[in-house]
């Protein structure tokens, strides 16, 4: 987990890579939409999108959250990438999960999330655009940390 800020814009981006080197009952990532409301936070707003990302062949699905708790907002990106595949659907995850395991003996994968306050002063579509352009920098390189 880590902050980064750019030197013109002093607005933090929130990165968070769980990595399960063996998922099994109890032990993998799970969704954020059920840990942000366990968190105290409200999902005002949910959606699967697919995003263009620098350095990706095809579009890469993506889940999008605006959360909410007293006077705050956050906007979340996260996604599961489970041996090579990026896969926004929990769902969907857990069936690879237990194709790999039967198919390939693999259960390990990772949760990327990312996230940004929309500060009083600004948009949300200004927060998604900071987002966004921190997927596009930190996106080519997540491969050679994540499990393929």
């Amino acid at each position: 987990m880590a902050d980064y800020r750019t030197p013109e814009l002093n607005r933090p981006v929130n990165l968070y890579v769980a990595y399960y080197s063996s998922q099994r009952k109890g032990v993998s990532p799970h969704s954020p939409r059920v840990c942000i409301p366990g968190g105290g936070w409200l999902i005002t707003e949910f959606d699967r999108l697919e995003i263009d990302v620098r350095g990706e062949s095809e579009p890469m699905p993506v889940n999008r959250a605006i959360i909410e708790r007293d006077r705050s907002k956050q906007l979340v990106y996260y996604w599961f990438d489970q041996r090579g595949r990026k896969i926004s659907n929990e769902y969907i995850m857990k069936w690879h999960l237990v194709k790999d395991a039967i198919f390939m003996n693999r259960t390990d994968g990772s949760l990327v999330r990312i996230t940004t306050p929309v500060f009083e002063d600004e948009t949300v579509e200004f927060a998604d655009k900071r987002i966004r352009r921190f997927i596009d920098n930190v996106a080519p390189s997540l491969p050679d940390y994540l499990p393929n």
